[in-house]
């Protein structure tokens, strides 16, 4: 069965457009399958013929060669004759194309009335290659693994209609648009979908990990998928004769979720200097294994320079290279698991209209996220644990007294309210209505 992805809805106003459209995201995170909801979308909804949409994959070495070596004759014969109305070409792993961004740029500029979409699995090599000659020809969307809305989608339909109510009062909240309209105290549906919110912290969002029922295979899942990941791609970015460093580090990181970047440790446990190192670590950004968030400060210029924190674009992928699959209740680094997935969930709502950091003093005093858009920033402090009356920590206080917020959110397990203090509001919410 397919599942509709979230992201169609943000690519939908651009389909009519001009401009090509590339889509990015780590390998197994559903590429392939949204070219065919596309597919189904221009078909049924647009009323666009089915002769003028073709998809193929660059997987296919005789394409690519056709490709490379006639980038405009090749787009042109998928045209069907005597037809003035655009095609739309779809292309599966685009990253395999030698100089793509150029030859897209040769066609754009060429071939009228065709519309292509492209798909790739290495942010470096579309940004790099295809970004450089197609500014303000094309549009970049990221497609990641599924968030947990999705994740309801597969997993149980009504939870889902639950959830998308609730996680909308939570983000207008966010971005100052309306006040929640809830009952505080515990939340009479949070134990049903904590349980699923758990499961999705513990296995992550890879669809085929998410389709599987059978631990065992969910495990076989994302054991091919990282030995896939380091050895076609991160591997050959780095042009690594042997993957052992990369794999050290990798684990390495997975046991620092959410803590500050100390790059003399990780240099002295991966065997890497910091040239390396650092090189390491941008390829494992730059392919979507993880992302990288750094400490809030009025001045830019030194948020930019101060010291990190990671995070992991998918949980399951991190909890596998931790080697540990166990529930939440057991184990010592569940609170930092919570607090990836609410980063990533962040990371996903702000999208390019928010800048998502870090508060932290020299004293000790932190909050796990700030929420910068419009001017305005608002703290975010995840505390996945039950709540019977709106507590606010010390660090948060701190950061209101020096910062005057209009407005924050306490991530709590179980619990709903609304609370003030000196002037700011706080809004108390189950985290994984976020």
């Amino acid at each position: 069965m397919i599942y509709p992805r979230d992201l169609l809805s943000r690519i939908k106003p651009f389909l009519k457009r001009r401009e090509f459209i590339a889509i990015i995201g780590p390998r197994q995170a559903g590429k392939t399958t949204l070219l065919g909801i596309l597919k189904d979308y221009l078909s049924k909804e647009l009323g666009v013929p089915g002769n003028l949409i073709r998809t193929v994959t660059f997987e296919d070495r005789r394409l690519l060669a056709q490709f490379d070596a006639d980038p405009v004759l090749f787009a042109q014969s998928y045209f069907p004759a005597k037809s003035n109305r655009t095609v739309y070409l779809m292309i599966d792993e685009f990253q395999y194309a030698d100089e793509g961004g150029q030859k897209l740029k040769l066609i754009y500029d060429t071939v009228k009335n065709l519309k292509i979409i492209v798909t790739g699995s290495s942010s470096l090599d579309i940004k790099s290659q295809v970004g450089k000659y197609l500014v303000g020809r094309i549009l970049t969307f990221t497609l990641y693994p599924f968030n947990f809305a999705e994740f309801l989608r597969v997993k149980d339909a009504r939870l889902e209609r639950i959830y998308a109510r609730k996680s909308r009062q939570i983000q207008e909240w966010i971005t100052g648009r309306a006040k929640p309209d809830q009952k505080s105290g515990n939340d009479s549906f949070s134990p049903e979908i904590n349980k699923l919110y758990e499961d999705f912290c513990i296995w992550g969002g890879f669809p085929a990990v998410v389709l599987s029922k059978n631990k065992e295979v969910r495990w076989k899942i994302l054991a091919d998928i990282y030995n896939n990941y380091v050895l076609k791609d991160i591997k050959g970015l780095l042009q690594l004769s042997t993957d052992k460093n990369l794999f050290t580090l990798s684990q390495y990181l997975a046991t620092q979720t959410g803590n500050l970047v100390v790059y003399q440790n990780l240099s002295q446990i991966s065997g890497l200097d910091y040239r390396q190192l650092k090189k390491h670590l941008n390829i494992l950004t730059e392919t979507l294994v993880l992302r990288e968030i750094r400490p809030f400060f009025r001045n830019r210029q030194k948020e930019l320079s101060k010291t990190p924190k990671i995070f992991f674009v998918d949980l399951g992928f991190r909890n596998y290279l931790m080697e540990n699959m166990n529930g939440l209740e057991k184990r010592s680094d569940a609170g930092a698991i919570v607090e990836n997935a609410v980063f990533i969930r962040l990371s996903e709502l702000g999208k390019e209209m928010a800048r998502i950091n870090f508060w932290r003093t020299k004293a000790g005093a932190e909050v796990d996220f700030v929420w910068q858009a419009d001017g305005k920033h608002v703290p975010v402090e995840v505390k996945f644990s039950n709540f019977d009356k709106p507590a606010i920590p010390k660090s948060f206080a701190s950061f209101m007294n020096a910062f005057t917020p209009e407005r924050g959110l306490i991530l709590t397990k179980n619990y709903w309210n609304m609370a003030g203090r000196n002037g700011v509001k706080i809004l108390f919410a189950p985290a994984c209505y976020l």
